[in-house]
């Protein structure tokens, strides 16, 4: 039976699923590459700053960790979505200017099958592209004995959803394996234009089509630690191998003549190792650190080798007062988290630190054992410098995240 929360959540489906077909960044580095690849996590991972490999919760979806799905209650249906809206800052040397976005971000389900096997399947980004701007530039030439005055135009759409499908199961106590089944697939275009003031030359367009259709997993692992009354430590890793896209790929350049490159199947995704650990205090105090390390230098982009290994380390912390107190905010989790990073693709040969903030509430509807929760979060992210063909851009994020928990693998009785 379809209890009022899952209902709701239907609704505010409905009310939002004309977003998913739009860009939710507006960011000029996505012209990059694949554009923002992003970590995943839902409502309490993004608040804690993307804490989520040593992650064990039963109240939540964590399909970082595809070996967290075991944590799940027997007799919990669960189901998770996310809208997000976005205000980004960009700052150059000459211009100055703001954006504004939104986006479905996710949808996904979660239950179990046994005692010790669990289920979770969903839809989420991969990575996000969308920006349009330009540049001007002046160079010396011995043509015209002075200066040519050029503008280059970009403009980039599109993005890689992934469709994923994960089981858990604990072999032995303590101890939870997992893995999950991902589906790639979308369109990403790339448009540059560069052409001058002066009459007689010709302008240059390239234009870089890709549509992917492919297959990856990857595999996890969690192990609770047992140590002292009241204290509990979770510890997880993640591994994921490179994975050859099946691609449909074109470059198109057009100066005087046009030129059109077939480059299907030139493509990857990074092999990458993620390990972290959550200690827990009375289920009242959540402390978590992250390290995730992605092989981007062995990954080919239209044939070539391109990008830098990326790294990412994260930082979270949560605050329940007393998940069955009396007064309401005693039992609304507070969260805090941080990220550092770098990014896979080097700008005038240097690579990009990324810093973000994050904070957040979980607000059960409801009393209960696994209630349903209402997640807000607000980010505040930063990367880039101030100077010559590179941005400053700020950015502040905040995502509405429903987590609806209902019993519904129980054998009712009839009198």
């Amino acid at each position: 039976m379809i209890r009022k929360y899952t209902l709701l959540m239907m609704m505010l489906l409905c009310g939002v699923s004309g977003l998913w077909a739009q860009h939710n960044t507006s960011s000029p580095y996505t012209r990059y590459g694949y554009g923002n690849v992003l970590d995943g996590g839902f409502g309490q991972t993004r608040a804690m700053g993307g804490v989520s490999y040593g992650l064990r919760d039963k109240g939540i979806i964590n399909p970082n960790n595809p070996a967290s799905y075991s944590a799940i209650d027997s007799l919990t249906f669960r189901m998770e979505a996310g809208v997000s809206f976005q205000l980004s800052r960009f700052d150059g040397v000459n211009e100055k200017k703001t954006e504004k976005d939104g986006n479905l971000e996710f949808l996904a389900f979660h239950f179990p099958i046994k005692n010790w096997v669990a289920f979770s399947c969903g839809l989420m980004p991969y990575s996000i592209v969308g920006y349009e701007y330009e540049q001007k530039q002046k160079t010396s030439s011995t043509i015209t004995k002075g200066y040519l005055s050029n503008t280059y135009r970009y403009e980039g759409a599109g993005g890689i959803t992934q469709l994923y499908a994960g089981l858990a199961f604990r072999p032995i106590k303590y101890v939870s394996l997992g893995g999950n089944f991902q589906f790639n697939f979308g369109r990403i275009s790339h448009y540059s234009t560069s052409s001058f003031d002066e009459v007689g030359m010709y302008k240059t367009s390239i234009e870089r089509k890709i549509q992917v259709k492919d297959i990856t997993g990857n595999f996890g692992l969690q192990v609770e630690v047992p140590i002292k009354e009241k204290h509990s430590l979770s510890v997880g890793s993640v591994f994921q191998m490179k994975s050859k896209m099946s691609t449909d790929a074109t470059q198109t350049v057009i100066t005087s003549d046009t030129m059109v490159l077939d480059f299907d199947n030139n493509f990857d995704t990074p092999m990458y190792f993620g390990a972290g650990f959550v200690y827990t205090y009375l289920e009242e105090f959540m402390f978590g650190f992250d390290y995730k390390k992605e092989a981007w230098s062995d990954v080919r982009f239209f044939g070539e080798k391109l990008f830098e290994d990326r790294s990412k380390m994260s930082f979270g912390a949560q605050y329940l007062p007393d998940k069955n107190g009396r007064a309401y905010f005693q039992r609304v989790a507070y969260r805090l988290g941080a990220s550092v990073s770098s990014s896979y693709y080097k700008v005038n040969g240097e690579q990009l630190k990324f810093f973000s903030l994050s904070t957040g509430w979980g607000f059960p509807l409801k009393k209960g054992l696994n209630p349903t929760v209402l997640n807000l979060t607000f980010e505040y992210g930063h990367n880039g410098e101030v100077k010559d063909n590179q941005l400053r851009e700020q950015y502040f994020k905040f995502t509405l995240n429903a987590t609806v928990n209902e019993r519904w693998f129980v054998k009712r009785k009839l009198n």
